[in-house]
């Protein structure tokens, strides 16, 4: 497996409901990710889905920026 050698970080989408996972390396600044969440109109479950996606997104901006380790491992 190669190493991605990313290091990225979450930002909230300025036109969806959704977290993005971007780059933070100079030149990279693109979009790795979309996590997307619902809105239905109940603020309980609201609070819910977009917590759940932002859970989703801190684990893959894990991923990618312990991606060293992670590849020792394996």
């Amino acid at each position: 497996m190669e190493n991605p050698n990313i290091k990225t970080k979450i930002v909230h989408s300025q036109s969806k409901t959704a977290w993005n996972i971007v780059g933070e390396n100079l030149g990279g600044k693109y979009k790795i990710a979309r996590i997307p969440y619902f809105i239905s109109g109940n603020e309980i479950i609201d609070t819910i889905e977009k917590s759940e996606a932002l859970r989703h997104a801190q684990f893959i901006v894990r991923c990618f920026n312990n991606s060293d380790k992670i590849i020792s491992v394996i």
